[in-house]
């Protein structure tokens, strides 16, 4: 498989292209080029992305444009975290997650170090940039198939780093932070901002990470990106990572390209393949699907006489089996049809749940479950099949001990289960509750 990370930042695109087998990884093309105008850019991708027909493209958007959170959680499967992200990111975060995309990068498994937690680097990005990054690319005929952060290329580049080559890996505003080897962090910074700039990167990570930086890499040389460094006493060597005796003009772009664990194209901006090969696929399809339609209106001529012949049968036999189950009924012109409301009647008749419970039976019995004293606020009731779904805040964690008690004294339910727990900021503790009904009489 052929794949092209791409990586636009302010006046500067850079791109490596790597092919990616079964057992081996080899580099065939990069480039960095800088650009005034965007007309300037259209035709550097334009012309570029020529012999990328085929390839997988995954594109980058500035780091400094994301916001991040790093969050432990006890496990460290991907459906899992996704799944969990944004319960926990909700309160953590000034805005709504309906305006951004989410996604994450497992800094490292717990599983590997031994330890109980897995600690996650939470990303989200507004979806206006997003949508404003693909218009951009669109304009030059590209439609990438991920969309990326930049510092995220820089924590596959690490992978392929000695652990003794610095604590800090840097390659223009993206910054790699390891602790022996092990990634901690990964973020950018603004370049040419009064703050937020290399010099406050460096000294919130040793104070995050509680560990003085000693020696970094610079991965593309900087001049000032050496000042600033020689200034905080940190050593400075310049390492380009390489694959096969082959250097990337821009380190970070190699990284995108190997880059696997993360896509901000999901939802409404999730990627749908229109090329050349899909079209003629879907053309051919076409063709095969109006052969098979003339091959089935032949085929339904012919049996049409046979069939209309055995229908007259079949709709006695089913008539009969109406005055079979129905004896004091009336004959039915359409017996289906009646026997279907029939058995709509008997349902609410008898309860939805098919043990002579009724919804409002159910909802009867959770509130009359709750103890007096216990002050709770339900925020989510799902009834299905024989399944009661509960969400809700209370008091303290004791009330939510209470409640599953008294619930599990009720005939109706035969198990209740307290999936989750946790304190919210409101100092109420949310819990989600699932409860499985009796069936039958």
């Amino acid at each position: 498989m052929r794949i092209v990370g791409l990586k636009i930042e302010k006046g500067l695109v850079a791109a490596s292209v790597v092919q990616k087998d079964f057992r081996r990884t080899e580099l065939v093309d990069s480039f960095s080029l800088p650009f005034a105008t965007d007309a300037e850019l259209m035709g550097i991708l334009k012309e570029r992305s020529k012999d990328w027909t085929g390839a997988k493209i995954v594109s980058s958007i500035p780091g400094h444009l994301f916001s991040q959170r790093t969050l432990t959680l006890p496990f460290a499967d991907r459906k899992r975290i996704e799944k969990a992200l944004p319960f926990e990111v909700e309160d953590l975060v000034p805005f709504d997650l309906g305006d951004v995309v989410l996604d994450h990068l497992v800094l490292w498994s717990a599983t590997e170090k031994k330890e109980t937690a897995t600690p996650v680097l939470c990303m989200l990005l507004p979806k206006t940039v997003l949508r404003q990054h693909l218009d951009l690319l669109a304009g030059a005929g590209i439609d990438p198939q991920a969309i990326v952060p930049s510092f995220a290329g820089l924590s596959a580049v690490a992978n392929m780093m000695p652990k003794d080559t610095g604590t800090l890996l840097l390659c223009g505003a993206d910054v790699c932070f390891r602790q022996s080897g092990v990634l901690k962090a990964l973020r950018s910074f603004s370049i040419g901002q009064p703050t937020g700039g290399l010099r406050h990167v460096l000294q919130a990570l040793e104070i995050e990470h509680q560990e003085k930086v000693e020696k970094a890499a610079l991965l593309i040389d900087d001049g000032s990106a050496r000042a600033i460094l020689a200034e905080a006493g940190v050593a400075v060597d310049l390492v380009i990572p390489e694959i096969n005796g082959k250097k990337a003009l821009d380190p970070v772009s190699l990284g995108i390209a190997l880059l696997d664990d993360v896509n901000f194209r999901k939802g409404e901006f999730a990627y749908h393949l229109a090329d050349e090969g899909t079209r003629r696929k879907r053309r051919m399809l076409i063709i095969a699907a109006a052969v098979a339609a003339l091959l089935f209106t032949v085929n339904i001529a012919v049996k049409f006489s046979i069939v209309r012949s055995g229908y007259g049968k079949l709709d006695a036999e089913i008539k009969e089996i109406y005055r079979q189950t129905f004896p004091d009924g009336k004959p039915a012109a359409d017996p289906v049809r009646q026997m279907r409301d029939k058995l709509s009647e008997a349902k609410k008749l008898f309860g939805a749940l098919g043990s002579g419970s009724s919804v409002l039976d159910v909802m009867k019995t959770v509130t009359d479950g709750i103890p007096k004293e216990v002050r709770v606020n339900f925020t989510e009731f799902v009834l299905e099949s024989d399944r009661l779904k509960l969400q809700g805040e209370a008091s303290s964690f004791e009330s939510v001990d209470k409640i599953k008690a008294e619930l599990q004294k009720s005939p109706l339910f035969t198990e209740v289960t307290v999936l989750d727990t946790r304190m919210g900021v409101d100092n109420k503790v949310k819990f989600r509750f699932d409860i499985k009904l009796k069936q039958g009489m």
